[in-house]
């Protein structure tokens, strides 16, 4: 993606540690445009099926839209576009709205939504501010996307209002014509149908290459080696191919903002609802679990105030979008909100330390970092796909927690020399200077795990028998704090297990003194297997201390 790269990449700032905390199309989309945790809005799957976990009726449902990022902005003086993908399964005419009735993503000015065949990429329908859904066959869908992309940008600037823009594509969404259960490759466009031909293209084979996982649930695939790998290999050229589609849509919307002559007062910012695991412990290809391909995905960051062509290694997640877009237009961020503004400037790194202070009750604590950042990032996850009752052992319902600290909690493996050997393994790592970052998990199935990223970033090793007591206790009771976070909570977990203050990150936490306390702590449990999110299924000290 050299448009990317060039214009955002070296034009702004990359977050090279950036999550989302559970990675599913709708269940991201909503924590991106509300700045909630999954948990948190029970949005926590693409569709509304037996158990009503997710998609656009259980959006619709929760009543999300009431105070979310559209919303928002519009009442703090900004016109507001969508075009693209909305949420799975909308339509403007569903069955579960009251009578003769359509609707339209409230707070939106303008909004072009994908409803029919939203993942056919040349016979997509849409729906313009709720009226009934166009179709357009024969049109590739980024390039139609672009082009009202910068139809609209032109018509914002016009009416010298400010303005945000959402330009959502499905690329690189494996495709379906809508009418079908059998999932295809994605659609590359005609013109980049032969992109790379003659080129050794393959999909990227780390450590985790077809090896058992000691956590996911489920097994690796039995297909033989030579199918397995040319399969993974097309679809990660399909994903490619389909990809440049996407970044000449960037191109366009940085040269129609330029063209309007608001590029340099604009912030454009670029990321995925998921990532997207590609051979990584033998799995079929997919997401919705918490190892680093799912959960790491890209952002970038380029408009006034932000640095250009740096790197930022805070890991920011996925929630902190709306919080960080509220502050860049000066606009107050809501409680109810869990994320955080992101550090990419001065200002925003200030107001990031004081709303993580304010989430520590009590007296100020000392300050131990240079800069206070929140050290913390949930993941979890309930499958997200629906699956039937009898299936449940091989569900994605976990829970997570992803750290990064100062602190060194393990101690190097034995071969962690040979792991920073491995082809390709240095991509991988994750860039944080002077951190630490691990991962602890807690499943459905009654088993865990722990992982030391910076000196394992693919996750082969699990660490969870070897880690002190005392350090699993602290990992544990910070994961727990999290799980029925709600707003301000989830901004610093340690406000909630030390309401006196003086603890803001997990180097305060380990001070000896604390021992005792977080020895006798009750450990997280989850009690079955779901599809949804239930307060007294997922058993935490706050539940039972």
């Amino acid at each position: 993606m050299p448009a990317l790269h060039r214009l955002l990449g070296q034009g702004g700032t990359r977050l090279s540690n950036f999550l989302v905390s559970t990675g599913v199309c709708c269940p991201a989309r909503t924590s991106l445009l509300t700045g909630r945790l999954a948990h948190c809005t029970n949005v926590t799957s693409n569709f509304w099926d037996m158990q009503q976990a997710g998609g656009f009726r259980k959006f619709y449902e929760q009543k999300l839209d009431r105070e979310w990022l559209p919303t928002l902005l519009t009442a703090g003086g900004y016109d507001t576009y969508l075009v693209g993908k909305f949420l799975n399964e909308y339509l403007e005419n569903a069955t579960f709205l009251p009578p003769n009735t359509t609707y339209k993503p409230l707070g939106l000015a303008h909004s072009e939504a994908l409803t029919y065949r939203a993942y056919h990429y040349t016979n997509s329908c849409f729906s313009v501010n709720g009226t009934p859904s166009v179709c357009f066959p024969g049109q590739y869908q980024t390039d139609f996307i672009r082009d009202r992309a910068t139809d609209l940008i032109s018509r914002a600037a016009g009416a010298q209002r400010p303005f945000f823009l959402a330009v959502t594509p499905t690329a690189p969404h494996r495709a379906n014509n809508g009418s079908s259960p059998i999932w295809s490759g994605p659609t590359p466009a005609s013109r980049h149908a032969g992109l790379y031909l003659g080129e050794r293209i393959e999909v990227p084979k780390g450590p985790n290459w077809r090896l058992p996982s000691s956590t996911l649930p489920r097994s690796p695939s039995r297909a033989p080696e030579a199918s397995y790998r040319a399969t993974m290999d097309t679809l990660h050229l399909l994903r490619l191919r389909s990809l440049r589609a996407v970044d000449e849509l960037i191109d366009a919307v940085v040269q129609a903002l330029d063209a309007a002559g608001v590029l340099d007062n604009t912030y454009v910012l670029f990321s995925s609802d998921n990532g997207y695991h590609l051979g990584a412990f033998g799995l079929l290809d997919g997401k919705n679990t918490p190892i680093e391909e799912d959960v790491r995905v890209p952002l970038y960051v380029r408009g006034p105030g932000i640095p250009a062509g740096a790197v930022l290694p805070y890991q920011g997640n996925m929630v902190d979008l709306a919080p960080t877009i509220l502050a860049l237009a000066g606009l107050p961020i809501p409680d109810a909100m869990d994320g955080l503004p992101l550090p990419l400037n001065p200002d925003l790194e200030a107001l990031h330390a004081e709303l993580l202070r304010a989430a520590t009750p009590g007296p100020v604590p000392p300050t131990a970092w240079p800069r206070p950042l929140r050290d913390t990032n949930i993941l979890e996850g309930w499958n997200g796909e629906y699956i039937k009752p009898e299936l449940y052992n091989i569900s994605m319902h976990y829970k997570g927690l992803r750290l990064c600290t100062e602190a060194k909690l393990l101690a190097a493996p034995r071969n962690a020399s040979a792991l920073a050997a491995e082809p390709g393994n240095a991509a991988r790592f994750v860039y944080a200077p002077n951190l630490r970052c691990y991962k602890y998990t807690v499943w459905c199935q009654g088993h865990g795990g722990l992982f030391d990223l910076s000196t394992d970033p693919y996750e082969v090793l699990n660490r969870l028998t070897a880690a002190p007591s005392r350090v699993l206790d602290r990992l544990d009771a910070v994961l727990s704090a999290l799980v029925h976070c709600r707003g301000t909570e989830c901004r610093s977990p340690y406000g909630l297990l030390h309401p006196g203050g003086g603890v803001y990150n997990f180097t305060e936490a380990l001070d000896p003194k604390h021992d005792s306390f977080y020895a006798t702590l009750p450990k997280l449990r989850i009690r079955s297997c779901t599809v949804i999110y239930m307060y007294d299924n997922e058993l935490t000290w706050r539940q039972l201390a």
